[in-house]
Formats: structure tokens, C-alpha cells, sequence
């Protein structure tokens, strides 16, 4: 049995302290068998549904959860349908089994959260064995099937036409005119000098380099943004519970801030995600009215909004607006808003702005070409080669490569749905945020005085 990764843990506890742990069955079963397991009777706490767990009882739990196995906690994040591809009992699917959807699935299984235990594996000296053994279910290859194979057969048609017009070797090593060569003339052979290719392979790896760095900076720019958004999301809780007045009215418009602050945030997720994750987002603003921290009209005015994101930064102004605060401190806080602001238009600007398609297409083009034409100067090189057959996986190896790097800067062109931006949701900022508002509602920073 794994171990769970503390990502798994935060997200875990972020999960129970939205459901509360006897919301379901299976949740009852397994902190009965964890009181079992530390002398106590699994019945003699019993928490309600919705209630919220204690830290120190979540954090023991997920423990007991250590020594049961990771499985029965993927049961309750949502990850029965598979590993990501940074977990030890990661399988990829063989390139045969790869369809035409597999390469976009592919894309969720990358949405790692590296945590101590991940960096570790990822710079063992195992890695080499390890990505070598998986080369043939890597989603690369199964992106490119159909140009992998065009260039490969154009290597096929440049060595067998070669044989069928000029001539070919047999089995003895006896040198025979080719079966098309009936008047048995001095035909020339198809191939082409290799000085040119070694020309352009200078041009062409700054132009795969140059792609690959652009789409690189977009996705280092999405992370350093989804980085801004956790500090000034976890920003507003703790402003609003050191300038909110404590008093019941104040509590509760502190309590809703923080709900609208975890809205927006998975409201840009929703945006970035697409209209697949429209029911997602309904269901998680849904708990909120459960909550009593929003209204069902409001969930239903944040579903119809044209950009989701800046009307939930709306209505957490209008929330800042209800509350009696000096003017510096409502400054303050404003200021935290405007900075979300301004981070959401960036994320806007990555997502609809991609690398000039004139450049991509130059790229595709480049490497197309030279691929296509490759055969015809590997012919020549491999004559020692028996017919000249070592041309064709000579080609293959060569067009994978290259075709692969063109391929990482597409997939990373896009870098949102590749980012995990639940786990930034769920654990970074929705369970970071409400451990602080228990913190300040438990009294623990005013003990000592």
C-alpha cells in the first residue's frame, strides 16, 4: 500500500472539512475503524454531517489513513480514474491502445503537485531506466502516429524505389539490376547530397528552441500568476479577520468574504477549464448555500455571468462595503482585490492569446520538409547497410525526436489545463483559508494574555 503525498492530505482534509467525515457510508466505516485503532469506541463522537473535523483529529486520521492505503483516500478526492504519471504505480497505456482522445485525457494525468516524496523520485538516478521503459506509452508518440508514419513510409518508398529502378542486393550479397530497370540503363539513383540538410540543421534546431523556450515562459508565467492568486486569496481571509470588528454581523460577513474569495478562484478555474466544469463549479457554490454563506440567486447570477471571475470580485466589494471599517483598512483590503484583478486579465491574456500562428505553422513546415526530404540524404550514408534498409529506422528515430520537441511546445502552449489548478483550489487556498478562520475563532493567538 502507498503512502498518501501531503498534496493528498491537504486536499483530503479540505474534503472533510467541506462534508464532514459521516457524509458517507464509507466515511463512517473508516473513522470507526480508526478510533478502533487507537483504543476508543468508533461511535463515541459522532459528527454531523456538514460538521467540521478539528484539525488535530483530521491530521490523526489521515495518519491512520498512512497505514490503510492511499486507495480508500482517492475514493474521497475523486481519483479512482488513475495515477498521475509522477505516482510509483503509474502506467501509461501502450501506444496501440492510444486513440485519437487519449492525448487530451493525458493532459489531467499531468497535473502533478510535487511535494518531498515526488523530488526524490524525480531526480533518482532510476529516472533513465524508468523513461526508457515507458518510451512506448508516452503521450508524445501518440500524438504523433500519423506524421511519424508518413515520414517513415517516404523512407520505405525512397529505399524500395531505389531497388525496383537501379538495383538491389540479394540474399548471396550478389548486386542485381531492379525488377523495373528492363532496358538495364545507368539510372540515377534517388537520394540527395547531405550538405544541404547540414545547412539548415543549425536554422532549424533555433527554430524548434526558440519554439519551445515561448511556450516554456507561458507556462512559467500561468504558475507565477496561480502562485500570485494563492498568497492574495489567502491575503483577504487574513485581512478580514485582522480588520474585521468582532462582533456576530462582522463574523458572518467574514465567514461569506472568504466563501466568495474561494468563488472566485474556482470560478477562473471554471473559465480556464472550459464548459465541461460548469457543473463542478454549480456544485461547489451549491455547498455555500448549503452553508448559509450565499444565496441560491446568487449562484444562479454567478452561473449566467458572462466572466464568472470578475463577478464574484463584485460581489466580494460589495460584501467589503457592508462592513464598518476604518477607511485605511477597507483600503487595504481593496487594494488585495484590485491585485486579483489584475492577475485574472493576465491569466485572460495567456488563455486567448497563443504563440503567432504564423510562427507555429513556419515550425510545423520546417520540420515537416525536412523530414520528408531526409531519406533521400540518409540513403546514401547507410550503404553499408544491407539495401540500404538502416535509411528507415534512422528516420524514425530522427523524426521522433524532433517531431517531440515541436510537440512539448504545443503541449505546453497552453499550460492551464495541464496546471493543477484544483489542487491550488482545494488545498493551497479553500483549506489554508478556513484552518485561519478556526484559528482566530478558537482564541488560539489570544492565549497568554
Amino acid at each position: 500500500m502507498g503512502s498518501l503525498r501531503d498534496v493528498d492530505k491537504v486536499a483530503l482534509l479540505a474534503y472533510y472539512e467541506r462534508k464532514g467525515i459521516e457524509g458517507t457510508r464509507e466515511a463512517i466505516l473508516s473513522y470507526e475503524l480508526y478510533k478502533q485503532s487507537q483504543g476508543a469506541n468508533g461511535a463515541s463522537a459522532p459528527l454531523g454531517i456538514g460538521a467540521s473535523v478539528f484539525v488535530e483529529e483530521s491530521l490523526a486520521l489521515l495518519d491512520f489513513y498512512d497505514k490503510v492505503g492511499i486507495q480508500t483516500a482517492r475514493q474521497y478526492l475523486n481519483l479512482d480514474d488513475g495515477l498521475t504519471d509522477t505516482d510509483d504505480g503509474y502506467t501509461g497505456q501502450p501506444w496501440w491502445k492510444q486513440d485519437s482522445s487519449y492525448v487530451e485525457q493525458l493532459r489531467k494525468e499531468r497535473r502533478s503537485v510535487f511535494m518531498h516524496d515526488d523530488w526524490a523520485r524525480h531526480r533518482s538516478s532510476d529516472r533513465f531506466l524508468r523513461n526508457l521503459l515507458s518510451i512506448g506509452s508516452s503521450g508524445i508518440w501518440a500524438s504523433l502516429k500519423s506524421e511519424l508514419a508518413v515520414v517513415t513510409l517516404g523512407a520505405v518508398f525512397v529505399v524500395v524505389m531505389n531497388m525496383l529502378l537501379v538495383s538491389y542486393q540479394g540474399l548471396g550479397g550478389a548486386v542485381h539490376p531492379g525488377p523495373l530497370n528492363f532496358i538495364d540503363a545507368d539510372l540515377k539513383v534517388l537520394s540527395l547530397p547531405a550538405f544541404p540538410f547540414t545547412i539548415a540543421t543549425p536554422a532549424l534546431s533555433l527554430v524548434l528552441v526558440f519554439r519551445t523556450n515561448t511556450a516554456y515562459s507561458r507556462w512559467n508565467e500561468a504558475r507565477t500568476l496561480w502562485g500570485g492568486l494563492i498568497n492574495n486569496c489567502r491575503n483577504v481571509v487574513r485581512q478580514s479577520n485582522t480588520f474585521f470588528p468582532n462582533d456576530a454581523r462582522h463574523q458572518l460577513l467574514k465567514r461569506r468574504l472568504a466563501a466568495e474569495t474561494e468563488a472566485f478562484i474556482r470560478s477562473l478555474r471554471n473559465f480556464l477549464r472550459g464548459p465541461s466544469d460548469d457543473q463542478t463549479l454549480r456544485d461547489e457554490l451549491s455547498e455555500f448555500v448549503d452553508a448559509g454563506l450565499m444565496t441560491r440567486a446568487r449562484v444562479e447570477h454567478t452561473m449566467a455571468a458572462a466572466n464568472r471571475p470578475m463577478f464574484c470580485l463584485s460581489a466580494m466589494s460589495a460584501t467589503l462595503r457592508k462592513a464598518d471599517l476604518p477607511p485605511q483598512h477597507r483600503a487595504r483590503i481593496d487594494s488585495t482585490f484590485s491585485v486579483l484583478v489584475d492577475i485574472t486579465g493576465a491569466n485572460e491574456r495567456i488563455f486567448k492569446s497563443p504563440i503567432p500562428r504564423s510562427y507555429t505553422r513556419l515550425t510545423a513546415r520546417f520540420v515537416t520538409v525536412y523530414l520528408l526530404l531526409l531519406p533521400l540524404a540518409l540513403w546514401p550514408q547507410h550503404g553499408e547497410s544491407w539495401n540500404h534498409w538502416a535509411t528507415i529506422p534512422a528516420e524514425f528515430m530522427i523524426a521522433a525526436f524532433l517531431f517531440a520537441i515541436e510537440e512539448v511546445g504545443i503541449s505546453v502552449e497552453e499550460p492551464f489545463s495541464i496546471l493543477p489548478l484544483e489542487a491550488m483550489c482545494d488545498g493551497a487556498i479553500s483549506a489554508t483559508s478556513q484552518e485561519m478562520l478556526r484559528a482566530v475563532d478558537s482564541g488560539v493567538f489570544d492565549e497568554g494574555l
